[in-house]
């Protein structure tokens, strides 16, 4: 049986305020927050929804999920198939396994593919997580 230990979320916008980051080829940071992960065996779940607007062609975008600033847990790779302008939602889960016991910092970053799409992150950003012990 599963026990929830600890949660921890980061909402930088939520969708009804002004949000505006542009998104290059290098990572940036959208999010991040702490939690606390229990004694193996654990689980951390995480999710994240992010609104993009595509400004430039189709852009493929990369999302990456960190913990501690420098372990990839996750990549995702998503093509923004939107008219110019126009809102997009991507949502995404990841579960990080047997995690080493204690606090840990998870981040989101995003980054361009290529040189040939534009895009700006309009909001909502949400990133959130849950850790547990079973």
């Amino acid at each position: 049986m599963a026990t929830l230990v600890s949660v921890g979320s980061s909402v930088p916008s939520n969708g009804n305020s002004p949000f505006s980051v542009n998104v290059a080829d290098t990572p940036v940071r959208l999010a991040a927050f702490g939690i606390a992960v229990p004694n193996n065996p654990n689980r951390v779940f995480l999710n994240a929804t992010i609104g993009i607007q595509a400004t430039l062609l189709s852009p493929t975008l990369i999302f990456r999920v960190i913990r501690d600033n420098s372990e990839v847990i996750a990549t995702v790779r998503q093509q923004v198939l939107i008219t110019l302008n126009q809102n997009q939602n991507i949502s995404f889960h990841v579960v990080d396994t047997n995690v080493p016991p204690g606090y840990h910092g998870y981040s989101v970053t995003v980054a361009v593919e290529g040189l040939l799409g534009d895009a700006i992150v309009s909001g909502p950003v949400i990133f959130s997580g849950e850790s547990y012990t079973f």
